[in-house]
């Protein structure tokens, strides 16, 4: 419970839409729904590195749902944006609305 509460604390602090500045030589992956899929968010960070102040990431939803570990995946997310809150940034999906997940699991 820890984990979730301080990774609230931080997605909370954030305003809604926000800049992603990139310095020079720097670089952002992209990421979209995950979907639960734990051997595929650690395929992406085997290709292109963890999160750092030079190689940050957008997730862009839907990361849970479908996949059987979906509970894993939002906490690696969680753990990574309070390590890195400048680095990882998670847009909230359609997955991650109460509706969509009481129905789809």
């Amino acid at each position: 419970l820890r984990l979730i509460k301080e990774a609230a604390a931080v997605l909370v602090g954030e305003a809604n839409v926000k800049d992603v500045v990139l310095p020079k030589g720097a670089r952002c992956v992209i990421v979209g729904d995950l979907h639960g899929q734990l051997d595929d968010l650690i395929h992406i960070f085997t290709l292109n590195g963890l999160p750092s102040s030079r190689n940050k990431y957008i997730f862009n939803g839907d990361f849970v749902d479908r996949g059987k570990n979906s509970c894993e995946v939002v906490l690696i997310l969680f753990a990574l944006k309070i390590l890195y809150p400048e680095s990882v940034f998670l847009n909230r999906g359609n997955h991650e609305a109460t509706d969509i997940n009481e129905e789809m699991g």
